[in-house]
């Protein structure tokens, strides 16, 4: 009688660990944008890495969050986001359309 107890009992602790992320509201949301860059993917031209990197620190610069670029390639970005407890999200940064994607 304890046995069965005690796997439903580890199943829904193991439950609350597996959903824990999707909790609040997401640091980047899905398919989000470049403010310098219209919607939908419309950037005039592909970005240099400099106006890049200056585009996504003054995105999170307004979430009060900082930007740690880890890998900068032909046209995409890869960029850690960091509050003061942390990692609190991994994005790609498409330099031609401006769409920022969370990785994490």
């Amino acid at each position: 009688m304890i046995f069965p107890v005690v796997i439903v009992f580890l199943l829904q602790l193991t439950a609350l660990d597996a959903f824990a992320w999707s909790e609040g509201t997401p640091v980047t949301p899905y398919g989000d944008f470049c403010p310098q860059c219209g919607k939908y993917g419309t950037c005039n031209t592909i970005m240099t890495n400099y106006d890049a990197e200056k585009a996504l620190k003054d995105y999170y610069d307004r979430k009060e969050l900082e930007v740690e670029i880890q890998d900068a390639g032909e046209r995409f970005i890869k960029a850690r986001i960091h509050d003061a407890q942390g990692i609190v999200d991994i994005i790609i940064f498409d330099r031609r359309t401006g769409r920022i994607r969370s990785i994490y």
